[in-house]
């Protein structure tokens, strides 16, 4: 092979997977559709790359929070690997979140299985449309869940039912650049309830100053801090 032939080859070599690889910034959201037909939804800070071959579709999701709208193939299960879990799917509509500890997989349509190489002995769960398993309890096993609000980030909402405040924030946070700081303990499991824009920091801090009597002070990093009114 010639010098030329050999960088070129480099090149392309170096190139392909970045050609695979598909990635959103804080706050960014951005529809994959694939050379199959399967569409991959990704949420905030979110990255996967895709592997297609003949005996399988795999789709390595790195970090982040996906949803997977999967052409039927018979012959080609499509499968998701988020650390030590695998989920597999023939043709379906399924969201699949990495967490602190854990994947979180919620089922919208069709089957899908999940199974995590846990250190003694692999644990297996299958879903059925309406459930969601959290690998990260213990014991953990498929509950019930509002597909539709689980999954409400795809159409830029997230939907709050009965929420602790303080996850709320997090969750909220998960869209900005510039956090939301809550510094308010007594109120940190106060339910909240709503539908708020995703990345619409102002709409959120003033219903929760509003609605729990907290104040919002501008910081130095760009942030706000929810801290109770004074003489409240």
């Amino acid at each position: 092979m010639t010098v030329p032939a050999v960088v070129a080859a480099l090149a392309l070599a170096l190139w392909l997977p970045s050609r695979n690889t598909y990635a959103t910034e804080v706050g960014g959201q951005r529809l994959v559709r694939l050379d199959d037909g399967s569409r991959i939804q990704l949420d905030t800070d979110t990255r996967v790359k895709v592997r297609f071959g003949e005996a399988e579709r795999r789709i390595l999701l790195e970090r982040g929070q996906a949803l997977f709208m999967v052409a039927r193939d018979a012959s080609r299960p499509f499968r998701v690997a988020a650390g030590d879990v695998e989920i597999t799917a023939l043709g379906t509509v399924f969201d699949v979140r990495r967490e602190t500890a854990g994947v979180r997989v919620t089922l919208v349509e069709g089957a899908v299985a999940v199974v995590e190489d846990a250190p003694m002995e692999p644990r297996r769960w299958r879903l059925t449309p309406g459930q969601q398993v959290r690998t990260s309890l213990t014991g953990s096993t498929p509950v019930d869940v509002d597909a539709k609000a689980a999954t409400s980030w795809s159409t830029g909402r997230l939907v709050f039912q009965s929420t602790p405040l303080a996850e709320a924030v997090a969750e909220v946070n998960r869209y900005l650049p510039e956090k939301i700081i809550l510094a308010a303990p007594a109120a940190e499991n106060v339910p909240v309830n709503g539908v708020f824009a995703a990345g619409d920091r102002d709409a959120f801090v003033s219903a929760a100053s509003d609605l729990f009597g907290l104040s919002a002070r501008p910081q130095a990093d760009g942030g706000v801090r929810l801290a109770p009114s004074p003489g409240g």
